[in-house]
């Protein structure tokens, strides 16, 4: 080469550069001093333990980095299997639960097999029923458009008729006992007629069948209800609240002081009416006192023939009463009372028959005849 450079070191000699140019050379280095080598001998060797105690160090932590990648293995192992059985336990569970969920579903579906064939038979009966009601619903629209019974199997069918049911009275509030009974079961009969058996919508009809009086005192009483003053919620609550508000007091008694007062003076039916009228205001009258009572008030005549019949009820008794017919004198013989004293007259004993009383006297050109008056009255048993 034609330019070469070298550098040497040494120990305490300092690095001398040489340059050769055509074999010359052209520099030369210089000793440095020793003192200055041997710092720089002892640097280095401070440097060289320190890099020699971090290899050691190194080496330590190397040892302990492999030791832990060791333990690591081991745990990754340990690992492995534990996720495995893991794993195969899982398998064997869902493979178990599978297989009774399979076996379960296989249950059900065989269960609602059976159960789509019961109602697939039902349908069928169904529908045969149905078949079986449309021929018979168009026979009773036969029977129907003919007036006439429909036939079906052998059985006849009549058609009822349609039954209008009326509706009660309605009550305006008159403190009569009568009245109110009479409304109170007029009602009764209209609820079981169209099957209203609710005490609740009893309570909730009734009212609207009061008017006047009655029905200002049913919108006092509903609003209190309202309030939460009082509570009337069945049908018997109901009648006791109306009858405590307009019964009359001692309306029994009253019925029966009427009825110990009552006389036959008119008519007999009319006396029979008026007679059944008040005895249905006494609750629980025995049979032989009304017996006894209405005999009693009859005029004689009357009550002899029921006593000569033998009534031993009331029933009977009035059934007897009603078959007597009276006939009352002509309009001409009331008109002249004064001719008929003057010419005598009948006279009504105790026992109710009649004795004339007139005189007798011969018809002007009509000799050997004789006239009597006519009885104002006699008795015809039908």
């Amino acid at each position: 080469m034609a330019d070469q450079s070298e550098i040497t070191l040494g120990v305490g000699v300092a690095p001398t550069v040489v340059e050769h140019e055509g074999g010359r050379r052209k520099g030369r280095g210089k000793s440095k001093d020793p003192s200055r080598a041997r710092e720089d001998l002892g640097d280095l060797e401070r440097r060289l333990a320190k890099v020699e105690l971090h290899l050691v160090d190194g080496e330590e932590r190397f040892e302990e980095v492999d030791t832990r990648l060791m333990e690591l293995d081991e745990r990754m192992e340990e690992l492995r299997g534990d996720m495995q059985g893991a794993l195969n336990a899982a398998i064997d569970k869902l493979a178990s639960e599978g297989e009774s969920l399979r076996l379960s579903q296989m249950g059900e579906y065989a269960a609602l097999r059976d159960e789509n064939r019961s109602l697939k038979e039902q349908l069928e009966w169904a529908m045969g029923k149905l078949k079986e009601v449309e021929q018979q619903v168009s026979l009773v629209a036969m029977a129907v458009a003919r007036g006439g019974v429909a036939t079906t199997s052998g059985a006849s069918l009549v058609i009822p008729s349609r039954v209008e049911v009326p509706k009660p009275s309605v009550y305006s509030g008159a403190r009569n006992a009568k009245e109110i009974d009479n409304f109170l079961w007029s009602l009764e009969q209209y609820f079981r007629a169209i099957g209203t058996t609710d005490d609740a919508k009893k309570v909730d009809h009734a009212p609207l069948y009061l008017v006047d009086t009655a029905m200002v005192w049913w919108r006092r009483r509903h609003g209190d209800m309202e309030k939460g003053l009082c509570t009337i919620a069945s049908w018997d609550e109901f009648k006791r609240e109306l009858k405590r508000q307009f019964y009359p007091e001692n309306a029994a008694h009253e019925a029966r002081a009427r009825l110990r007062r009552l006389s036959h003076k008119g008519g007999i039916r009319d006396y029979v009416k008026e007679f059944m009228e008040t005895l249905l205001e006494i609750p629980d009258y025995p049979d032989a006192e009304a017996l006894f009572a209405f005999t009693d008030g009859l005029q004689t005549w009357a009550r002899m023939e029921i006593e000569r019949r033998g009534a031993q009820d009331l029933a009977t008794a009035i059934s007897i009463a009603e078959s007597l017919v009276e006939f009352q004198r002509s309009e001409r013989s009331r008109t002249s009372p004064q001719k008929d004293r003057s010419e005598g007259g009948n006279s009504e004993g105790k026992d109710g028959s009649y004795k004339s009383t007139s005189r007798r006297r011969d018809t002007p050109g009509v000799r050997g005849k004789t006239r009597y008056a006519t009885p104002s009255s006699f008795v015809l048993s039908l």
